[in-house]
């Protein structure tokens, strides 16, 4: 069975996995004296809060809070093997009811955002923690965005690349091309007419030729050159992966501390 709120108002929604009714309704009462208009959902099951999930799956964001044992399951089952809160489609808090170093530690390294014991104080605190885990949230939403912009980015730079490599490789071919043009001509005049010309005329075509070949080592070392000056894609996926991994360890952290 699933229980909508009392608030009809759009506000921060929350689906709350919960098999005891008493702990539900006690939860319910304390978002409802917070300040914020919450919209709040209870499931008692882990089926019923995956269909529930999958049903609003193109509604994100909303925050769940899962009690840790359910009849057919745990909360962090749904996480569904995730280790990071960062590869979540959505925040979780789990609920337990019972303090456990071991059980707080496991439900970080396995997604969850936050955990919270049921006790008087904890529960109380709640609505603090739920307001918490978003701004959470939203800052990881914001990281996730600032690294689809930096992969395209990067994916951009990368074709831009490619494009002058294969531009840089063009120039060479054709001017290699016209550069092998040149000298097999003034190999075919001196050949064929070396009777013929002065030795004026003769002296110009090996000129010819010798500039032909100096302009060839000319331009293959201007082109040399450029290649250096060209986007290393690889240093900057290097770069991209070392931020990637400090920020993981950092958010790690975070969520712990």
């Amino acid at each position: 069975m699933v229980e909508k709120s009392i608030y009809p108002d759009y506000g921060s929604t929350i689906l709350l996995v919960e098999d005891e009714d008493a702990h539900a309704a006690l939860i319910r009462r304390l978002f409802e004296k917070d300040s914020s208009k919450w919209d709040l959902y209870h499931v008692n099951t882990l089926n019923d809060a995956l269909k529930w999930i999958e049903d609003r799956r193109y509604d994100f964001p909303f925050l769940v809070i899962a009690d840790y044992l359910l009849p057919d399951g745990n909360g962090l089952d749904l996480t569904k093997g995730l280790e990071n809160p960062s590869q979540m489609a959505f925040p979780l808090i789990i609920l337990t009811g019972f303090g456990s170093e071991k059980l707080a530690v496991q439900a970080f390294k396995s997604g969850a955002m936050d955990y919270v014991v049921k006790d008087a104080d904890g529960l109380k605190m709640l609505p603090n923690i739920a307001h918490h885990v978003l701004r959470k949230w939203d800052n990881i939403n914001k990281c996730k965005l600032a690294e689809d912009e930096l992969d395209t980015y990067i994916r951009s730079l990368e074709e831009e690349d490619y494009k002058l490599d294969d531009l840089v490789d063009k120039i060479s071919e054709d001017l290699e091309a016209s550069f092998a043009s040149v000298r097999t001509y003034t190999d075919i005049l001196l050949d064929k007419y070396i009777d013929v010309f002065d030795e004026k005329d003769l002296a110009d075509l090996v000129e010819m030729k010798h500039s032909v070949e100096r302009t060839n080592n000319l331009v293959k070392s201007l082109l040399e050159r450029l290649l250096p000056l060209s986007f290393d894609i690889s240093l900057v996926k290097l770069y991209s992966t070392k931020v990637q991994k400090t920020k993981e360890t950092t958010s790690k952290e975070q969520y712990i501390s």
